[in-house]
């Protein structure tokens, strides 16, 4: 199964639910793979895979085949790492990630393949949509957010991903600071698609992209297992 958590907006925790879903998948004995394809390297920096010599611009661009940059990163986690330069690769098909994986064998090599991309609409996003069976579209509980998910989310179904799953996930939940009636909002508007489980906001989610190995607390751990089991059993028709 390939999974993109994907927000055309910024510091919405797609970075750090990818993290998440990959632990706690990796927990699980699943083989899972990383793909970061984002300039920022936001979470090639987590796992400390940062400036390597082989990363996703040249498994998008060269050949896949013989492709030799997938790196340790935790137990049962792999990583291609991201590129700096990966902004300037503009030039490649909605589909060449698609064609990567499957040329590659790495679609079957691994249960779950988790793809970061940038947070805005271009080439690399269009790329992890497409390659995806699952996106995921997390969203913090402001008006801006609801209103750029809400775009996001009708800019997917002009994509033609049928037989792909399209899920909202209310992040950063805080009954003190949420626009007041946000959840609500977010409930009418994306109905089954939506994940009926809001993440909390909490202090040691925030530490967990800085230290990938930070212990997170059982009841903590129990609230995203039950995000992550929702997102696995796919239960919305994208």
């Amino acid at each position: 199964m390939i999974i993109t958590a994907a927000s055309p907006k910024g510091g919405t925790g797609k970075t750090t639910l990818s993290v998440v879903m990959a632990a706690l998948l990796a927990e699980e004995s699943a083989r899972v793979l990383i793909i970061d394809l984002d300039a920022s390297c936001a979470i090639s920096q987590c796992y400390g895979r940062i400036l390597q010599d082989a990363t996703s611009m040249e498994f998008l661009s060269a050949c896949p085949e013989n492709f030799a940059g997938i790196y340790p990163a935790r137990k049962n986690i792999d990583i291609i790492p991201g590129n700096i330069r990966n902004m300037l690769l503009n030039n490649i098909m909605d589909t060449q990630l698609k064609i990567s994986l499957r040329k590659s064998g790495l679609a079957h090599k691994y249960d779950y393949i988790l793809i970061d991309p940038p947070g805005y609409w271009g080439a690399h996003l269009r790329n992890a949509v497409y390659a995806s069976d699952v996106i995921v579209i997390p969203a913090n509980c402001s008006r801006i957010d609801y209103e750029v998910t809400r775009l996001f989310f009708d800019t997917l179904q002009d994509c033609g991903l049928e037989g792909k799953e399209v899920f909202v996930c209310i992040n950063a939940s805080n009954k003190k600071t949420n626009l007041p009636g946000i959840e609500d909002m977010y409930r009418q508007e994306f109905g089954e698609f939506l994940i009926p489980y809001p993440i909390p906001y909490i202090q040691s989610l925030k530490k967990i992209t800085d230290n990938v190995d930070y212990p997170l607390h059982a009841a903590v751990k129990q609230k995203l297992r039950a995000v992550t089991d929702h997102i696995i059993k796919g239960e919305a028709n994208g």
